[in-house]
């Protein structure tokens, strides 16, 4: 019998863990969960112990260890190639992959990288503020993702109510600024308000939400004062 397990962080306060998880999720692959706190006096260490970047989240399969969340990702697409987290056809794929990479690369230098949403709206599920009115930078930025969406979903998103009409590591990669754009009330659009709805009313996305929102600690770094944003 296979063991798995996913070594993630704080529901509430993750970024990264959040996309394997859903894709686990959706193939419903069984694991168990090794949650490491942030903020806590020995995480770097605790961290270290099961990936040399001593970052989460990592993914142990009978003995294997993957870290990084796309690569995670991948590694279950291959493990359940007939659940289609990415899209069947070659070119259809291509861009889904793209999209995917896109949303991976905060470090990136084009305008539409989503370090700018990242750095500037941390991550805090249950948290709920006034709208937020964020800096030109980030706008940029919520505006090429906005734009990304709107093109995918218009291209490819069929009558699923995803980017590529069933849920994809595309879609995965998205949940955590789906997540942030509630959290700081972000103005969108119609069509992306409907996605984001539609993100959030996901099983396993929910399924996240509950126990984030059910986590009864805090990281004050996280509880930001939105007037700075």
């Amino acid at each position: 019998m296979s063991q798995t397990t996913l070594v993630i962080a704080d529901k509430n306060y993750s970024l990264w863990p959040l996309a394997p998880w859903l894709c686990m999720k959706k193939v419903q692959m069984p694991f168990t969960e090794i949650l490491i706190r942030f903020g806590q006096k020995n995480t770097r260490r605790r961290m270290l112990e099961y990936a040399p970047t001593g970052r989460v989240p990592v993914l142990i399969h009978n003995g294997l260890k993957v870290w990084d969340s796309l690569a995670i990702c991948e590694f279950i697409n291959d493990l359940y190639p007939s659940e289609n987290l990415w899209p069947e056809n070659l070119e259809t794929r291509a861009q889904a992959r793209t999209f995917a990479a896109e949303m991976h690369a905060t470090g990136g230098a084009f305008p539409g990288a989503p370090r700018h949403i990242i750095y500037s709206l941390d991550t805090n599920v249950r948290r709920r503020t006034d709208r937020v009115e964020p800096k030109k930078h980030v706008v940029e930025s919520i505006n090429y993702l906005i734009n990304r969406w709107q093109n995918l979903i218009n291209t490819f998103g069929g009558s699923g109510g995803f980017l590529f009409d069933e849920f994809t590591v595309a879609d995965a990669m998205s949940a955590h600024l789906v997540n942030r754009f509630y959290t700081y009330d972000i103005k969108l659009p119609d069509d992306i308000t409907k996605y984001c709805k539609n993100m959030r009313d996901f099983p396993p996305l929910a399924h996240w939400i509950r126990e984030a929102e059910a986590e009864d600690w805090t990281l004050p770094s996280a509880e930001i004062d939105v007037s700075k944003l």
